[in-house]
């Protein structure tokens, strides 16, 4: 089925008339009002006074086009009511609205035909595009494997439910790669150092933090592609009769069919855990090449702007590039700015800034260092600092190592207590808090509400218990 079998063949005209923009603006305005509405409808005379502020606030001549309905041009006017009766009627005979008759006691109302609403979210993605954090998408997925084998339907609440997750963030690591270039350059077209520099900072903001900072730490594809590979190598092992028979359940095919279809499935699914991987170290040789460009773009414009500081900048430079001996800072200049500019380098760069060192260079080798033998209880000290940094450094083997001796001859106990038990290991401590979420953790914690301070610092106390036997054996 094509495209202009079901929407108009004229649907894309206001679009790209002259009077594009306001087309535009008018529908997304329309759109806000009919958005939320059982059927997409707004009132003839609403839509018509809403129409009616927009050009009034406008405060600009227009003409209305002609949509090939046998009307002609007209003269730009400025009258609010003309401008919007006639853009809504246009709107109407290329397919955008529709009219609905009134009944008895109602007024005829205006709504949007059913097919062109996907187009209006685009426009408005486009305009105000959604940040997407991909908070907790891939620990849903590993919950969901993970219990798959007490579902009653297997295939329609599990499988297909993780399918449908890895699919849409792997959609939206994509959109992020292709849209760090662009708004990259939409940030630093135009503009000022200063303002390059700060929206480059808004860049960092709305991006990095908020989308993809998350994803990087503690949703990592790192902390669970293992464990669900093995659940999407469990599914096709243990569990593939019943998702075949869910599966031609649900999607009503014969069951000689189903099985395959389930193969392919869990294929694709291992297929979307490698494409995330290949996704996230292109949008990480992304950052960093966008990075360079923005920073690059900002010096280049503090090299060349149209300030006093930028053109002297620029003339020293050419000076610079002329010169090459001492005595040309000393001879006559008849270049073009002589009028304008006069060097006195003597008392600028010094009289000595160009001539060559008094040390000359030798094509002798480098004599070989000389190291004097170490000292054995200063090795020994630097030795058990490295101990002492590897046994303190915030790693989830190094946590869980502290939860275990914490918790070795009591069910419970709080972080405040902790931190005086362990003065010296107030960074493991907050790393519980840090690691509570992985899914290989052998405690849980339990925040109180209630902030302490330690040792200088200020945090909100919990409870540190061990993890239920249940949890730990569904994992």
């Amino acid at each position: 089925m094509q495209l202009f079998e079901l929407v108009s063949p004229r649907l894309f005209r206001p679009l790209a008339g002259p009077n594009r923009a306001f087309y535009a603006e008018l529908l997304l305005l329309l759109w806000e009002e009919c958005r939320h509405t059982a059927d997409y409808s707004i009132s003839r005379a609403e839509a018509v006074w809403r129409a009616e502020d927009y050009f009034a606030a406008l405060a600009k001549p227009l003409a209305l086009d002609a949509d090939g309905a046998g009307d002609e041009e007209e003269q730009p006017t400025r009258d609010p009511h003309t401008l919007a009766v006639g853009f809504l009627l246009r709107l109407r005979r290329t397919g955008w609205l529709e009219e609905q008759p009134g009944s008895y006691e109602g007024e005829a109302s205006l709504a949007f035909v059913p097919e062109v609403t996907p187009l209006l979210e685009a426009l408005e993605e486009i305009l105000n595009p959604r940040v997407v954090t991909y908070t907790g998408k891939l620990y849903k997925a590993w919950q969901l494997l993970g219990s798959i084998g007490q579902e009653k339907s297997p295939y329609e609440n599990v499988l297909r439910e993780v399918d449908a997750d890895l699919d849409v963030l792997n959609r939206s690591l994509r959109a992020l790669n292709a849209s760090i270039g662009h708004y990259i350059d939409r940030l630093t077209r135009n503009r000022t150092p200063q303002e390059v520099l700060e929206l480059f900072d808004q860049y960092e903001e709305k991006v990095v933090a908020a989308a993809y900072h998350r994803f990087k730490t503690s949703d990592n594809l790192f902390n669970y592609r293992a464990y669900l590979e093995e659940e999407l190598d469990d599914c096709e092992e243990n569990y593939l009769p019943q998702l075949a028979f869910d599966y031609a359940r649900v999607e009503r095919c014969a069951p000689n069919e189903a099985t395959p279809a389930v193969r392919a499935l869990i294929q694709k699914q291992r297929d979307a855990l490698e494409e995330m991987s290949l996704l996230m170290r292109e949008i990480d040789a992304s950052h960093i090449r966008y990075r360079k460009r923005a920073v690059q773009r900002a010096q280049f414009l503090l090299l060349s702007d149209r300030s006093s500081q930028g053109s002297v900048t620029a003339l020293l430079r050419r000076y610079a590039e002329d010169i090459r001996t001492p005595e040309q800072l000393f001879e006559p200049d008849d270049g073009p700015v002589a009028k304008r500019l006069h060097l006195y380098p003597a008392a600028v760069f010094g009289e000595k800034f160009l001539y060559p060192p008094a040390a000359q260079r030798t094509a002798e080798p480098l004599a070989p260092v000389r190291t004097e033998g170490f000292d054995p209880e200063q090795l020994k000290k630097e030795q058990q600092l490295l101990l002492d940094y590897a046994r303190l450094a915030v790693t989830e083997e190094n946590v869980a190592l502290l939860a275990r001796q914490a918790l070795a001859a009591r069910p419970q106990v709080n972080a405040s207590a902790l931190a005086e038990e362990y003065p010296n290991d107030f960074a493991r401590i907050i790393g519980l808090h840090t690691y509570s979420q992985s899914p290989h953790r052998d405690y849980d914690i339990q925040l109180t509400g209630n902030w302490v301070e330690r040792g200088g610092f200020r945090f909100e106390d919990f409870i540190l218990t061990r993890r239920r036997e249940e949890e730990n054996g569904n994992h």
